[in-house]
């Protein structure tokens, strides 16, 4: 069936057992304790030698598995309505959920090897509301999920057009190409990783470290009879705890590059039709999508890391359902420079033509350097003389070595200062901010779910003032900036918020 029939209710492939199976051992992951905590009581209650426990435990979880996979899919249904998407699943507690096109935000596909040999795909629906208002199509051929796909976006067009009272006659729009990555970009998003910035941080003491102990500890007739015997080793613990760390650190790089192959091999980025599309993976292909017009905010990141390579790491923002840890973000792993314009020009379009994700150019405006004042005193001071304090009664005047804190943590909230800035347009607004590296976001004034001027004792004697931005994917804050500029941004934000025609959404 490759065509989106309504008003019947529709089983998917068999094959939707296995990801019925997957998305098990992913919960059973999620909640470890209290999934294998009845399986373990049996264990121990249960006669026989430890071998002929774990043989038959081990078989008894994998084949109960397997049957409550077999399970899900059998009673997994769904019908295509007119306006939305219903499904019926659950094996004891039965649930039904009733997606709407419109409260859609995005639709992402995944297709495995085994999916790919049969042309099945799993879709995923990310709606405005809950993680629990999520739904998916395990299994469904890909001919129907495109189907599926087109015919959700072209009613969301549709939706538009109605919002817009010119009458053009204007060619249908077609998808570009707006970045490809190859296997070089493969590397620069695995080293640019947090585990590869740990790997970095670490190798330069790990090799002084071992080359020292290797030096005081290592004669010249060892080396010599090492070199003899086709052998080497190390006369120190140490400088073999060393080697281990540095082997541990390694695999974290090379496990990190792998991923990225697995996940983002053959990146292609499109836009088209109102719809910012991605595709990659190696073993599993995956694709995600996100309409333009769902967009909240766009953040723009480069480490250190990324600044060397010359890139950015770029993350859109959706509408989440307020929870932490459930915010729904479309990321773009790896971009140059020179392609941020092209960018954000699809991503905002004409609404906010001044926007610039790349957080070393444009002429940003400084909060005020009360702001060093208050974090030195907060983070650096007042630690800094509480605990040489406690530590002075036991340790003597070497605890006074800990005031060394105070100059430090001047210098890091200096650095943090000097990348704190914003920009306002006439239509939106970019905020960027830092310490080893950059951040930028930026967002429409429309968008905007409230704002909220806020000023602490010591603000309120300096004029000064918070602004914190509330948006449907979370909130942004500006410190420490004039108190009647505060109260302007609020109102103008507010004043293009009630005047826009178009939705937030």
């Amino acid at each position: 069936m490759s065509t989106t029939d309504t008003g019947k209710w529709r089983h998917t492939s068999p094959l939707a057992a296995i990801f019925y199976f997957g998305k098990i051992y992913q919960d059973i992951a999620k909640n470890a304790v209290q999934s294998l905590a009845p399986l373990f009581a049996f264990l121990v209650a249960y006669q026989g030698d430890l071998m002929g426990k774990i043989i038959f435990g081990g078989g008894t979880f994998i084949a109960a598995t397997v049957v409550l996979s077999v399970l899900r899919y059998w009673f997994f249904r769904y019908k295509i309505a007119d306006d939305s998407i219903l499904i019926r699943e659950g094996v004891i507690r039965k649930t039904q959920l009733d997606i709407k096109f419109d409260r859609i935000q995005a639709i992402n596909t995944q297709q495995s090897i085994i999916y790919r040999a049969f042309d099945l795909v799993t879709v995923k629906f990310d709606t405005a509301g809950s993680a629990k208002q999520e739904g998916h199509l395990p299994a469904i051929k890909t001919a129907l999920a495109d189907s599926l796909k087109e015919r959700i976006r072209r009613e969301s067009r549709g939706r538009e057009i109605l919002l817009d009272s010119e009458d053009k006659d204007e060619a249908p729009p077609t998808d570009k190409t707006i970045l490809q990555l190859d296997a070089g970009d493969m590397l620069r998003i695995g080293l640019s990783s947090n585990r590869a910035l740990v790997f970095l941080v670490f190798l330069g003491p790990v090799i002084e470290s071992l080359s020292q102990d290797i030096e005081e500890n290592i004669d010249e007739s060892a080396v010599a009879s090492a070199i003899e015997a086709g052998q080497f080793s190390l006369s120190s613990g140490l400088g073999f705890g060393l080697m281990i760390v540095f082997g541990f650190l390694t695999f974290m790089v090379f496990a990190s590059i792998i991923g990225a192959f697995l996940r983002y091999h053959n990146y292609v980025l499109v836009s088209g039709s109102g719809v910012l599309r991605s595709t990659g993976g190696l073993l599993t292909r995956h694709e995600h999508s996100v309409n333009f017009a769902k967009i909240q905010s766009v953040f723009a990141t480069q480490t250190p890391a990324l600044r060397l390579f010359g890139r950015l790491r770029l993350r859109v923002n959706q509408a989440s359902s307020g929870r932490p840890g459930h915010s729904r973000h479309f990321v773009i792993p790896l971009c140059e420079t020179d392609q941020l314009p092209s960018i954000a020009e699809d991503i905002f379009g004409d609404e906010f033509q001044s926007a610039d994700l790349n957080p070393r150019t444009g002429d940003y405006t400084r909060i005020s350097p009360r702001y060093m004042r208050s974090r030195i005193i907060l983070t650096g001071v007042l630690p800094a003389l509480a605990v040489t304090g406690l530590i002075l009664l036991i340790g003597g005047l070497y605890a006074l070595i800990l005031l060394l804190w105070i100059p430090m943590n001047a210098l890091l909230v200096w650095t943090v200062y000097k990348k704190y800035g914003f920009r306002v347009a006439q239509d939106g607004m970019m905020l960027r901010r830092g310490f080893l590296g950059y951040r930028v976001v930026a967002f429409v004034h429309r968008k905007v779910q409230r704002i909220s001027v806020t000023q602490t004792i010591p603000q309120k004697r300096k004029g000064l003032a918070t602004l914190r931005i509330y948006l449907a994917s979370g909130s942004i804050k500006l410190p420490y900036i004039d108190f009647e500029m505060a109260k302007q941004l609020r109102d103008y934000v507010l004043y293009k918020v009630e005047s826009s025609q178009l939705a937030w959404h």
